[in-house]
């Protein structure tokens, strides 16, 4: 059976974690969660969903960055080569520094959520993210505004 809601894919490879995100974003009954524990799932689950028109149903990536193979930022890049900007990659990692921000940002992602982080921020964080194109560029603008507030510590701290 066909699940119309917009599909939301959950790459995530702490199993709990996912699970608790995908039972968090079906919670709100707007969302249909897929979760994948690894880059090349994740990668399979995506050809899996292709449309016969060359899109996509998954529509949203919540995006862990540390992750055993290839990384949430490797995976990154292979997303927006097969699919563009068509799919929106909303990063959420416990692992922040200069590189990640900048390689998180040239692969033109929605948001940068920090683990950890609470029902209402992934929430409002996914909500945001099917607003439409113009909530899609305030996102992009406010993970800019976060990554240069984050520089100006990192260079603190040199």
């Amino acid at each position: 059976m066909f699940d119309e809601r917009p599909y939301v894919l959950i790459v995530e490879d702490e199993k709990d974690l996912a699970e608790n995100i995908k039972t968090i974003i079906e919670s709100s009954h707007k969302y249909a969660g897929i979760t994948a524990y690894s880059a090349m799932d994740a990668l399979h689950i995506l050809d899996k969903h292709k449309t016969l028109l060359g899109g996509n149903k998954i529509k949203c990536i919540l995006l862990d960055i540390k992750m055993p193979g290839m990384d949430g930022l490797q995976f990154l890049e292979e997303v927006r080569k097969k699919y563009k900007e068509e799919i929106g990659v909303i990063m959420e990692t416990a692992y922040e520094d200069d590189d990640k921000w900048k390689r998180s940002l040239r692969g033109k992602v929605l948001g940068y959520l920090t683990k950890p982080f609470t029902s209402e921020q992934l929430l409002e964080t996914v909500d945001d993210a099917f607003e439409g194109e113009e909530a899609k560029k305030e996102m992009k603008i406010f993970a800019y505004d976060q990554y240069f507030e984050k520089y100006k510590k990192y260079k603190r701290e040199e």
